[in-house]
């Protein structure tokens, strides 16, 4: 069933407000009757809940968050199923998600850019220490209340470490705009691709923008594999500069080594660079060719199915979905790669050539006619002729007119930080979807 203001979960939970949609399903504000106290219950959508890969997730959540006990991550009080509906009861958050504040505010201030991103990162190590992947770490996961203090939520395409993953060979779970590399791969998604996601929301406070956007969910995914970040503007002071764009290498042994060390790097003092940092940071922003980094640009497509989460707070442009669960084929590979592959064939067919007239020379007493062959390459702006004139005789006069080259294409709860720009008001409360 689909749930209606009034209703009582599990004769417990009175369901007063609905707060936000999102692709698992609703959340509402409630009012646990039993304790007396205001929580937040996410109620799978009765369309998800026939899904039984879909349910699994949700009841995952459940197993995987109430695990977690940390100041900066969300608490999950409790999980039930009334009459079909399978719900989670959640801590109720004051504050409001960090995507409406980057909407509002972003380029947001260093520090406190650089306290909201040290308190996601304990939170991520903490799950991490505890077998837990977040697997989706977005601005609409973390919450910021009055007083700058964040919390991490919404495990729900979270997976335990210890446990046989949900997904299928090659399918992929995130949102595009935040997917490691290795994500968008179709790779196992492990502590570090967390990190990945937080430098790229760390990007998008200091800059209003994302480092990578493409046309539509499956070009931005591509984007995280085959083009390289942009640089931060030198404005953007050390430590921070330097972690951030290290945390955005696309070989995983680039970035900072876990979540606790990319907050470590961020407690630097003001000014300091991250010596360690520094070559994850160049690589960031190296164009990436074909063997480098690792073997990640080796294979620059999406895997055969790929399970895009929805954005709850996707905006215009986002390319995102609000509620719908999208699955997409791609086999497309990136423009460069094809005038590349036309001068390997190229090359290719001038060596067999050279190699069939050495073979008959050795087999002949008779010396073969020096006989041009002709191959002809096309460029996508021009057609060029390129004579290539082979001759068995290793002293035969080179042809009076010089064959132009093939050019090939470039292939413990921590004291809240009050920050003077951080406006000060009554905060919202909610959970997130």
């Amino acid at each position: 069933m689909s749930p209606t203001q009034g209703d009582v979960l599990a004769g417990r939970y009175l369901l007063t407000e609905s707060i936000a949609t999102g692709g698992m399903g609703e959340v509402w504000k409630a009012h646990d009757q039993t304790l007396d106290r205001d929580v937040a219950v996410k109620v799978l959508r009765p369309d998800s809940a026939e899904d039984e890969a879909f349910a699994e997730r949700f009841r995952a959540e459940a197993r995987h968050s109430g695990g977690l006990s940390h100041p900066n991550i969300g608490t999950v009080h409790d999980f039930g199923e009334d009459e079909g509906t399978a719900f989670l009861v959640m801590e109720l958050l004051s504050g409001e998600p960090l995507s409406a504040l980057i909407r509002s505010r972003a380029p947001m201030p260093q520090d406190e850019v650089t306290e909201i991103l040290y308190q996601a990162a304990i939170a991520l190590q903490a799950a991490h220490d505890a077998g837990v992947v977040h697997r989706d770490v977005k601005p609409a996961n973390i919450v910021v209340d009055d007083d700058g203090y964040a919390k991490l939520t919404d495990f729900g395409i979270a997976r335990a470490l210890s446990e046989a993953p949900m997904t299928q060979t090659g399918e992929v779970l995130g949102t595009p705009h935040y997917l490691a590399p290795e994500q968008a791969q179709g790779r196992p998604a492990g502590p570090l691709s967390d990190v990945y996601a937080l430098a790229v929301v760390g990007y998008e406070m200091l800059t209003g923008q994302r480092p990578f956007n493409g046309e539509s969910m499956v070009t931005t995914a591509l984007a995280h594999i085959s083009q390289p970040a942009p640089q931060l503007s030198d404005e953007v002071g050390e430590p921070l500069r330097t972690t951030v764009m290290a945390a955005l290498a696309k070989d995983p042994s680039q970035r900072p080594s876990s979540a606790g060390a990319f907050a470590e790097a961020l407690r630097l003092p003001a000014g300091q660079v991250p010596e360690h940092l520094v070559a994850g940071a160049r690589s960031a922003v190296t164009p990436v060719i074909a063997g480098a980094p690792a073997d990640l640009a080796g294979d620059q497509t999406l895997p055969t199915s790929v399970f895009i989460a929805p954005q709850a707070d996707a905006a215009p442009g986002d390319g995102g979905s609000l509620d719908e669960t999208v699955e997409r084929h791609d086999t497309r590979r990136p423009a460069w790669m094809l005038p590349v592959a036309g001068a390997v064939v190229v090359l290719a067919l001038v060596v067999v050539v050279l190699f069939a007239n050495r073979g008959s020379a050795a087999g002949s007493s008779t010396p073969p006619p020096t006989t041009p062959v002709t191959t002809t390459t096309s460029a996508p702006t021009s057609t060029t002729a390129t004579a290539t004139r082979t001759s068995a005789s290793r002293t035969a006069r080179p042809a009076a007119t010089t064959a132009k080259p093939v050019a090939s294409a470039p292939a413990a709860k921590p004291a809240p930080v009050h920050h003077p720009h951080h406006p000060k008001g009554k905060g919202k409360k909610g959970g997130k979807p």
